[in-house]
């Protein structure tokens, strides 16, 4: 099976303790059931610690987070003490990879890195076109090229994203996005704070235009799409636009607001791209 990845997959490399948004707080983390039965038989003091915080209630393996919803092995200097204890290959799978991801489709492997952390954002948002790469190969492919490569019949308009939004357009978005199960309070918080700007600043939207990187905005829409191009499986071409649609429009409403484009994808992120639930709810409107 080959491997497609963008072309920036291969630079992604984890900031550990300079991260200001660390995937070792407030995230559940599974264990697999190999790195848990290691676990299980480690010796000392370490293998203790571990055992303590393993907790396997629900059927799955899982450490058990701390009072402020951070992995029990995150130092207050945001390394990882199983890490600096035994070295990487102590981690489980999901602390292994993350924030890539890999999902199959029509014999490809389409790899990524999920847009919840930082340095994810940062690579995508470097300038140029979204380009693909696939192992073993020299040549890069455009977003249409993969498109066709994959057997996916899709418009060039359907490719590219389209701002124009309205008012009552942004509206409707963040109410949508009001109705995704919330990742924490301040999700809520945030949406009620949207909603209010945009009833207030009927112009906000026109004004962000005039500004926005239009080849970064066709970027984030293409790579958002990418990322659930899995799901023709078990969706319809429509179905998965739609999302893509929301989803960009989302952050071009946040970014629109805060003026800041990064969070605003990171944010999207954590509260979407990794709730699967959520992502059926935008799959289904």
């Amino acid at each position: 099976m080959n491997t497609v990845y963008p072309s920036f997959y291969k630079d992604f490399s984890c900031i550990a303790s300079d991260c200001s948004h660390s995937c070792c707080k407030g995230w559940e983390i599974d264990i697999d059931n190999a790195t848990a039965e290691k676990y299980l038989k480690i010796g000392g003091s370490l293998g203790d610690e571990l055992r303590a915080n393993i907790s396997s209630a629900t059927g799955v393996y899982s450490f058990g987070l701390a009072k402020n919803g951070a992995c029990p092995f995150l130092q207050e200097d945001g390394l990882c003490k199983l890490i600096l204890s035994a070295g990487e290959e102590i981690l489980c799978e999901i602390c292994t990879n993350h924030p890539r991801f890999y999902t199959v489709l029509n014999d490809y492997e389409l790899a990524g890195v999920g847009l919840s952390c930082e340095v994810s954002c940062g690579l995508l948002l470097q300038a140029g076109s979204l380009e693909f790469s696939i192992e073993g190969q020299s040549s890069n492919l455009s977003f249409s090229e993969l498109l066709k490569l994959l057997g996916i019949n899709m418009k060039k308009e359907q490719q590219t994203f389209h701002p124009g939004l309205s008012k009552n357009d942004a509206l409707e978005v963040l109410e949508i996005m009001g109705n995704t199960e919330p990742i924490d309070d301040k999700w809520r918080e945030d949406i009620a704070a949207y909603l209010q700007y945009a009833r207030e600043n009927p112009k906000f939207l026109e004004n962000y235009e005039l500004i926005m990187p239009h080849q970064i905005f066709q970027r984030i829409y293409q790579y958002i799409m990418y990322r659930q191009l899995e799901k023709l499986s078990d969706y319809s071409l429509d179905d998965l636009l739609i999302y893509t649609d929301i989803s960009t429009e989302y952050i071009f409403i946040a970014a629109a607001i805060t003026g800041d484009l990064p969070e605003a994808i990171r944010r999207w992120s954590e509260q979407i791209e990794y709730c699967p639930e959520n992502v059926a709810m935008l799959l289904k409107m």
